[in-house]
């Protein structure tokens, strides 16, 4: 076969592309139309009324929920359902090490310890690890549905249940997703979603948890919703009903512009993911063609990814001795600019928030609280963390071009690896004057 010459090296780009290549979320008329008939509405609700009881009353229909609670940010929905669950100082929750920090890092204002559970080879919380993590201390475990693809919440809820565990499920990434035909974010106690501005629903920021509990519900109320909505809300014969005024001390009131953003841009959600889940089937083609490449790991028969992203993995030693930074450098060079390899998103046991928490809340954790806990070596997620490789995944059917371009430019690398990996090794010479 004859390869083309590699853009590495001199060769024509397959992606030429100036435009932007990836832009989320698309602002539409119909985006700006949801903003301007908010302005003329009102700028703030104090209660739960107008775009606030919309959006919660949509959003709790289609999981099948009693109760949906809008917050300010997917964080703060996480600290609400972790105080709405009643952790206190000592108490242990089970969360993946791998996953977004902000995960976890709402426990650290309870003085919790968070206790991390190595991955799986899809990238989410292993159940087959949990169960040896469970003491006398264990209250709950939080799962993550890491990049969109659901957790295997049979398992993990079975679990949960024997042990008498709370489950909370971050869904963060997981908008519309499913396992067995049942919505994630609906296995458990709480299901939490962000509503940030990359999220596949947005509001620029935001987000919004479910529950079925009404007393978890009047709970995650108190934490951020004082006054009106607590007044109206909570029943009169409920124990912390004389804390309605105050709340518990903190707003977390999400914003009326930013609601009836997310509002409109859910009314889209399950087509997006039905075009997100053929530009994904893309991917997989060309991925399952080269044997050092390994596409995202699910059964299609049980979980339906959201793709919120297509992380894909490099693995070296089938890729003759190309490294995973010359395969990175070579698909950029092709013009595929929104490939990434995902930072900030990595196993979280060695950052001081979780290593020493003590420095950051003296009054919660005594010197070496986590001392002789979470020292292991998490190699799944280390090695999933090293070798992953992420593309967004595109929502519209006018996108399919660039999608093909991207989807070129991978096969065209790759067939390079295959055939003549020295290539690479070339450049590297002569980017240090060899």
């Amino acid at each position: 076969m004859q390869l083309d010459n590699l853009a590495l090296v001199g060769g024509e780009p397959v992606c030429q592309i100036d435009s932007p290549h990836y832009v989320w979320p698309r602002v539409t008329p119909a985006m700006k139309n949801a903003v301007l008939e908010q302005m003329d509405d009102s700028l703030s609700l104090y209660n739960r009324s107008g775009v606030i009881a919309t959006f919660e009353d949509v959003f709790a229909n289609y999981h099948g929920k009693k109760h949906a609670l809008l917050n300010n940010s997917g964080t703060n929905s996480i600290h609400a359902a972790a105080i709405a669950l009643g952790l206190r100082p000592g108490d242990e929750v089970i969360v993946p090490v791998y996953t977004f920090f902000a995960t976890a890092s709402p426990l650290m204002f309870l003085g919790v310890k968070p206790i991390f559970c190595d991955c799986g080879l899809d990238g989410n919380l292993d159940p087959y690890k949990l169960e040896s993590l469970i003491t006398t201390k264990t209250k709950a475990v939080m799962v993550t549905h890491m990049w969109g693809i659901p957790c295997q919440m049979d398992r993990i809820k079975s679990i949960c249940d024997a042990s008498g565990l709370s489950l909370v499920e971050d869904c963060s990434h997981a908008h519309g997703a499913e396992f067995d035909g049942k919505k994630v974010g609906t296995f458990g106690s709480i299901g939490i979603w962000s509503l940030q501005g990359q999220k596949i629903v947005t509001g620029g920021e935001g987000g919004v948890l479910v529950t079925d509990d009404s007393d978890l519900f009047s709970r995650a109320l108190l934490t951020g919703h004082y006054n009106k909505r607590c007044k109206d809300e909570i029943s009169r014969t409920h124990e912390l009903a004389d804390f309605s005024v105050t709340g518990f001390g903190l707003k977390h009131r999400s914003h009326p512009l930013a609601v009836a953003i997310a509002l409109e841009q859910f009314q889209h959600l399950d087509e997006w993911i039905a075009q997100k889940t053929k530009y994904a089937a893309l991917f997989d083609n060309v991925i399952q063609e080269f044997p050092f490449l390994k596409a995202p790991l699910y059964d299609a028969h049980r979980q339906k990814p959201a793709w919120y992203a297509y992380v894909f993995h490099f693995h070296q030693e089938l890729a003759n001795d190309v490294s995973i930074d010359q395969f990175e450098k070579a698909l950029k060079a092709e013009g595929l600019r929104e490939l990434d390899r995902p930072g900030s998103t990595c196993p979280l046991h060695a950052f001081p928030l979780f290593l020493q928490p003590e420095r950051a809340f003296p009054g919660l954790y005594e010197k070496d609280a986590m001392k002789g806990r979470n020292n292991e070596s998490f190699a799944v997620a280390e090695l999933y963390y090293q070798s992953a490789l992420k593309l967004p995944v595109w929502a519209f059917a006018d996108e399919r071009e660039i999608v093909e371009q991207y989807v070129s430019g991978i096969r065209k690398v790759s067939q390079w690896v295959m055939q003549d990996p020295e290539v690479f090794r070339e450049d590297m010479k002569t980017a240090v004057g060899g």
